[in-house]
């Protein structure tokens, strides 16, 4: 079976201020802080549909507050 890879857009200094920034309005939307689980996972989700190819920066914001409208709550601490 071949493997298929997906070329990622680089993540320029430019780019990291927008996802900041997506990031810093939906922390206080949530009221929680960047060092939160909720938080780190939204970045990180934040990171794959860039990296997936949406580039817009209203785009990439409604992504996230409707997915947090979706979430019924907080993940479960690993253990």
């Amino acid at each position: 079976m071949a493997k298929t890879d997906w070329p990622k857009e680089p993540l320029t200094t430019d780019t990291m201020q927008v996802l900041d920034r997506i990031l810093t309005e939906w922390c206080a939307e949530q009221s929680c802080e960047k060092s939160s689980e909720g938080a780190r996972v939204t970045a990180k989700t934040l990171v794959d549909w860039f990296e997936f190819g949406i580039h817009d920066e209203g785009e990439l914001a409604r992504l996230v507050r409707d997915r947090s409208m979706l979430d019924l709550g907080e993940p479960e601490p690993r253990r």
